[in-house]
């Protein structure tokens, strides 16, 4: 995490609040979003951009003004190569994305617009570490109503190789630039985070952590998120010193991880992964690693890493986790074993088969001796054990085991209990697939 080095970066600020075309209502406000940004941009305390390095179109009426500076600025970048656009946007016949000018024709939108995938080549080619795109479009309530599903047209452009974009989300021209409002509503946000900072932030304010807060803070209002694309570090890369920062504390917690947790129940994986990553680092630095806030959002981050795809990094989490809460608690404490479950459970998701079947052998021991042994929760780890056994290339241990479980399921609930039926099934499937005795 540092801030974008002004010396060797240049920003680009594009914005089209008045336009010629009468289907194109103006957009006051976003004559202060250029006008903010560049402030925020150049401000000596944050990325101390030098006035020649944040070059500023304003109503620009001519696409090859807007590539050529563009290419310029491109071409002599090494740190963070910026370009923000606010205005409206439309697509095309074909789906393809245009940022219209102030001498946009809508009836003409590839001979005086300014076509996406020029951008996208010229952001793709530049030599700079670090590619940031930040766009603020606004569509007419009649493009969204004849191009149907524009969110998925437009969003499905904006990937640009080894480029952060963040967009937002293609509303009506109401929605985007409230009537009287400063700002527009997606930057007015944006800039407000960078201006004023977040004590639930660290010190310096990230490409991450702003796409998280827009999208919390719009999201709380009933507006659509915003939507993030690229991979690599440059969501860790910070565009300003945090003003409110004040160092974590133990009542920050629950707020944060409770606001991440959040970004994954909305299908916003990537976010919070690093959102809690990131508070997990910073609770280890304050709070200390045997905290229950810690340990507790590192058991969040574990969930998320594992739901995410990340197998061996969410069993590894969890035998961490459970090995701290071992020494804390003891091996057969509630929380550890639930954490041991975890562990042996992403370990054989993650194809440690072997792993598995030994780790919920020895929990199906202490959770029976915490449990009892007809508890469903010790019967639950003995039928993993079970599982993890065959997978492994155990079969008739797997069956053993199953008819085992079937009868002590049968005694406990019955003959027709569907776990019983279900222990049965598992064993009759594990013993041919052992072959003859």
């Amino acid at each position: 995490m540092r801030l974008a080095g002004g010396s060797n970066s240049h920003a680009v600020l594009i914005g089209c609040g008045s336009y010629d075309d009468v289907e194109l209502p103006h957009l006051p406000a976003v004559r202060n979003n250029l006008d903010d940004l560049r402030t925020l941009l150049t401000s000596p305390h944050n990325v101390a951009l030098p006035e020649e390095r944040c070059t500023l179109l304003r109503d620009v009426r001519e696409p090859q003004k807007v590539g050529a500076a563009l290419s310029r600025a491109a071409s002599g970048v090494e740190d963070m190569f910026l370009v923000y656009f606010a205005g409206h946007g439309a697509l095309d016949e074909h789906g393809l994305l245009h940022l219209l000018l102030t001498g946009s024709d809508t009836r003409l939108l590839g001979w005086t617009s300014l076509r996406f995938d020029l951008i996208r080549q010229t952001m793709a080619s530049a030599p700079a570490r670090n590619r940031v795109l930040l766009l603020d479009c606004c569509f007419s309530g009649r493009a969204i109503e004849a191009m149907g599903d524009t969110a998925s047209l437009y969003f499905g452009q904006l990937e640009i190789a080894g480029t952060f974009v963040l967009a937002s989300a293609p509303a009506n021209t109401p929605a985007r630039a409230p009537l009287g409002d400063r700002h527009t509503l997606f930057t007015g946000e944006l800039i407000k985070f960078l201006r004023d900072g977040s004590a639930a932030e660290p010190e310096l304010l990230t490409l991450g952590a702003a796409y998280r807060h827009t999208a919390r803070v719009l999201a709380a209002k009933g507006e659509p998120r915003p939507q993030r694309c690229g991979t690599g570090t440059s969501d860790q890369l910070a565009l300003a010193a945090n003003t409110a920062f004040r160092g974590l504390t133990a009542e920050d917690v629950p707020e944060r991880l409770s606001s991440a947790v959040g970004l994954g129940e909305a299908g916003d994986l990537a976010g919070a992964l690093e959102a809690l990553d990131v508070l997990a680092q910073q609770c280890g630095r304050v709070l200390g690693a045997r905290h229950e806030l810690t340990l507790l959002t590192h058991r969040a981050l574990a969930h998320a890493e594992g739901e995410s795809g990340r197998a061996t990094a969410a069993a590894a989490r969890y035998g961490r986790l459970a090995e701290q809460l071992a020494a804390q608690h003891g091996p057969r404490h509630p929380d550890t074993l639930q954490a041991r479950h975890e562990h042996a459970r992403w370990a054989g998701i993650g194809g440690d088969a072997e792993a598995a079947a030994d780790l919920f052998a020895e929990l199906a021991v202490d959770a029976a001796g915490a449990l009892g042994p007809e508890d469903v929760r010790a019967l639950s780890c003995r039928w993993q054990h079970a599982h993890w056994l065959g997978v492994s290339g155990h079969p008739e241990r797997a069956a053993a085991a199953f008819a085992e479980l079937a009868e002590n399921y049968r005694s406990s609930l019955g003959e027709r209990h569907g776990d019983t039926r279900a222990a049965r099934r598992n064993h009759a499937y594990w013993r041919d697939a052992a072959g003859p005795a």
